[in-house]
């Protein structure tokens, strides 16, 4: 390819923008795809010794220093770790086990900012699933709060822009398989891309 790249880690949904070209801080790029299969923002935290930590280094490892990188992940989290740790009294309740969880995803990508230098653009957890979308809903807004905390980071605040007015439903458009986002929704990430100032070449 000849653009230049703009990297894109994360579950199976870093696979639904995969390969398109976006106007990034006023010049096109390519979506590149490095993609961890399965893996949750708990397998991140420092204790993990679960594979899908090795592969998510490894992924980000193959990335230059200095790079733009977007982060999508949370989805599984939503889906399928949150509510049974709540369950099995891990936690008090939702919105502490949500809070904790973004707690470590952010010590992550501070660490990334810092010691690999990466512009790091933080992704919205796709709101694909009816079941778990008040999850996901919760888990945004705390993962927007968060963010916005950290000078390092940066939000692709465009969640709202995803569902119905209601809020009720994926809006028109972007269902695909019931489990991942149309990759026209790029058109939507695409739109907070483009706000950004080029990232340092130093």
């Amino acid at each position: 390819p000849t653009l230049p790249p703009l990297y894109v880690v994360g579950d199976s949904h870093s696979l639904a923008p995969a390969w398109r070209t976006v106007s990034y801080a006023g010049s096109p790029h390519l979506l590149v795809p490095r993609l961890v299969t399965g893996c949750k923002i708990w397998h991140l935290r420092e204790a993990s010794d679960f594979f899908p930590r090795y592969n998510f280094d490894a992924a980000v490892k193959s990335i230059p220093d200095g790079a733009p990188v977007v982060f999508i992940f949370g989805e599984i989290d939503c889906r399928e770790g949150l509510l049974v740790a709540v369950e099995r009294m891990r936690y008090p309740d939702l919105e502490a086990g949500v809070a904790h969880t973004v707690k470590i995803y952010m010590s992550v990508l501070r660490a990334l900012a810092a010691s690999r230098r990466f512009k790091v653009l933080v992704h919205p957890v796709p709101p694909v699933l009816n079941e778990t979308r008040h999850i996901v809903t919760l888990f945004n807004r705390h993962l927007r709060d968060a963010v916005k905390k950290e000078k390092s980071l940066h939000m692709l605040d465009f969640f709202d822009r995803l569902l119905t007015p209601d809020g009720g439903a994926l809006a028109d458009g972007l269902k695909l398989d019931g489990t991942h986002m149309h990759p026209d929704y790029t058109k939507l990430m695409e739109a907070e891309l483009d706000k950004l100032a080029p990232v340092d070449a130093q």
